[in-house]
């Protein structure tokens, strides 16, 4: 993980040392462009869960823990500023059943998987020939997962809500098309087991998650339009 905010700061600090060395031409990000990043990182957040079975929610746990992140993100280029696009993206975190959703396994330790799919809107505040730097907001549909078998047991959760973040990302592009990715957020998320089918613990006991993510990974640019 250590090695994950090392590379992904380095990428962040070139890139903004490179616009003072950099001769403004906006190439990197332009109308018409197509970007697709795929990156993987690290997230620390707000982990907790509430018992929605009763007139009024009850806190079951809330901590703050570590996850690992892996998205994908394709947007693309409306304006020369502005940018549409769309993240499919995964967190992993591994949670103690029994402190947060009232079961036990052998060990207390499950993966609990959560799923985003939403739509962003960035605006490009620092674009030149290699570099591109952007703030985002998107929002869209959460959900989160486990399932497994333990012993002579077997354990399954889904839950379904939504989600929104914010942040920054910037690319830095060491050749025509193929380049450097990195981004910091910030996030909500909130979900719900109601009208969920075939879960088998935590039937009344919802997920919130809020964090931080920070992550780094590559780039591809594809201009339409020259």
């Amino acid at each position: 993980m250590k090695k994950i905010f090392t590379s992904t700061l380095s990428i962040v600090l070139f890139a903004i040392l490179s616009i003072f060395h950099t001769s403004v031409n906006a190439q990197a990000f332009k109308k018409g462009a197509l970007l697709i990043s795929l990156s993987e990182g690290s997230t620390l957040a707000n982990y907790s869960t509430n018992d929605i079975g009763g007139p009024k929610p009850t806190l079951i746990h809330s901590e703050c823990i570590h996850g690992d992140r892996d998205p994908i993100i394709i947007e693309y280029a409306v304006s020369n500023r502005w940018g549409l696009g769309l993240t499919s993206g995964n967190d992993v975190f591994n949670v103690n059943p029994s402190t947060y959703y009232g079961f036990s396994t052998s060990n207390n330790l499950i993966k609990m998987k959560t799923s985003e799919f939403t739509f962003d809107c960035s605006y490009h505040v620092f674009v030149n020939k290699r570099l591109d730097l952007s703030v985002f907001a998107s929002a869209g549909l959460f959900s989160i997962a486990t399932k497994g078998n333990d012993y002579d047991r077997s354990y399954q959760y889904n839950s379904n809500g939504t989600t929104a973040r914010y942040g920054t990302r910037v690319r830095y592009y060491f050749y025509k098309r193929f380049g450097a990715f990195g981004m910091i957020s910030n996030y909500f998320a909130s979900s719900s087991p109601k009208d969920v089918q075939g879960n088998s613990v935590g039937k009344t006991y919802s997920t919130s998650i809020n964090g931080i993510a920070i992550e780094g990974g590559l780039c591809y640019r594809i201009n339409f339009f020259k």
